[in-house]
């Protein structure tokens, strides 16, 4: 095996379940659910698998979740954890862009401009918007019923607040 022709996609940090699950912490931003049939090998590598493909990925609660090919039990699993994950360049998807929307001014249907976002705040369930401007500083989740389009030219983004998001007396 050429080393160069390999890139490390990630290292298994644990096992998951009695199925043979594995935690996964991905390299960079790759787009894990592109992952799917994906030929993978293991240094060091493990006893009895030269190598295999990611039959899925799912989210689990602290990062992905691969289910590998051959790999059904805890046991198999088990060893696994702490090795690298590789696979060959030329098969790994181009990692995504991480989009950071500091900066964007928010503009509500509405009320007209809000402000600018300042920061994000990662939850559990979504993102959530900092916003300073005319009404003060505005939580604004970031769901599919509040946010709408983007213009990355004029550096804007399109809102519908939700009723109680904003003090309307400032």
């Amino acid at each position: 095996m050429d080393a160069e022709a390999f890139v490390e996609i990630g290292r298994v940090a644990k096992t998951h379940g009695l199925n043979g699950e594995v935690s996964v912490i991905v390299t960079g931003n790759l787009p894990v659910d592109r992952l799917v049939g994906l030929e993978v090998w293991f240094v060091p590598p493990p006893r009895d698998m030269r190598s295999t493909r990611v039959a899925s990925v799912r989210p689990g609660p602290k990062g992905p979740l691969f289910a590998l090919e051959g790999v059904e039990s805890i046991g198999t699993a088990e060893g696994l954890r702490g090795c690298s994950v590789l696979a060959r360049s030329a098969d790994v998807p181009e990692a995504e862009e991480e989009f950071d929307p500091v900066g964007y001014t928010v503009i509500d249907a509405e009320r007209g401009e809000i402000g600018t976002i300042e920061d994000v705040i990662i939850t559990g369930a979504n993102d959530v918007w900092i916003v300073e401007g005319r009404f003060g500083e505005v939580l604004i989740p970031v769901i599919d019923d509040v946010v709408g389009e983007f213009d990355d030219d004029a550096m804007t983004v399109s809102v519908t607040l939700l009723a109680g998001l904003i003090d309307e007396g400032k």
